[in-house]
């Protein structure tokens, strides 16, 4: 399904939204970096693992728990779960993909695309692609932030002991890309897209934090994308498989579904 047309449809995307991957990619570099720069040595995990445990357990279960909060590993990890982390994420793939589809169509100039000879399931693969490519790079970039950071103070922990994070941060967006690429295939108007997707994200980001906190809701948890991805474990345990699956099987399956309401939708 990606052939040179897919390409050539990549590159259109990738030209108009490079100079905002750029300006994201430098704000998750530093912020990642910034993580390194507070982040406890070895010596002070027991000092702050004591004033950790004066924190409310809701606030210390956002960031992974209490130990993760005085651990070195635990506050890189945090650094992946952070709002502002998220929400830079959630902008590149929001964009991308409400401007890709419901955005050209609201433009008018979805007709000239689909007069060209591309069909229309290319036209949702080359969103794809330009997004999730992005998201890698964006990943990367926070990536490059910790490694640098942690090769310039010495915390126990290399870059390579984190490379598991940017992985699946890719991973998790790729999913969110897809469901964002549903959403704007429904669409016929970007802000409508940006809307819907945006209140998608925040209300999973919600969801997921609640359900770990409220018992009650407890059950709703994995109704949420976040509750599959989770950095602290991830440094502590290794990925789990599940949580792989998971992602992996709602990116194919919603980007799917993508493909073929875009393909019977009225332009």
């Amino acid at each position: 399904m990606i052939d040179g047309r897919t390409i050539a449809l990549v590159d259109r995307l990738w030209r108009q939204h490079r100079v905002t991957l750029g300006v994201l990619a430098a704000g998750l570099a530093g912020f990642a970096f910034v993580i390194t720069r507070v982040a406890p040595t070895p010596g002070d995990v027991g000092f702050l693992g004591g004033l950790m445990a004066l924190l409310p357990p809701q606030i210390a279960e956002l960031a992974g728990g209490q130990l993760a909060l005085a651990s070195p590993r635990g506050v890189i990890a945090f650094g992946y779960l952070h709002p502002f982390f998220l929400a830079l994420l959630s902008a590149w793939t929001i964009r991308v993909s409400a401007g890709a589809l419901a955005g050209e169509i609201g433009r008018g100039t979805m007709d000239l695309l689909a007069a060209r000879p591309v069909s229309r399931a290319a036209q949702v693969m080359a969103a794809w692609v330009a997004m999730t490519a992005g998201s890698a790079a964006l990943a990367a970039a926070a990536w490059t932030g910790t490694a640098v950071g942690l090769g310039l103070r010495s915390l126990g922990v290399s870059g390579a002991d984190v490379s598991v994070l940017p992985v699946m941060t890719w991973l998790l967006f790729a999913a969110w890309g897809s469901v964002a690429l549903l959403v704007s295939a429904t669409r016929r108007e970007a802000g409508s897209a940006i809307a819907w997707t945006s209140g998608f994200i925040a209300t999973a980001f919600v969801l997921e934090f609640l359900a770990r906190v409220w018992s009650p809701i407890g059950w709703a948890r994995p109704l949420s994308l976040f509750a599959y991805y989770r950095p602290p474990e991830l440094l502590q345990q290794g990925v789990h498989l599940t949580d792989a699956l998971v992602l992996a099987g709602v990116t194919v399956a919603a980007l799917s579904a993508a493909v073929l309401v875009f393909r019977r939708r009225d332009l």
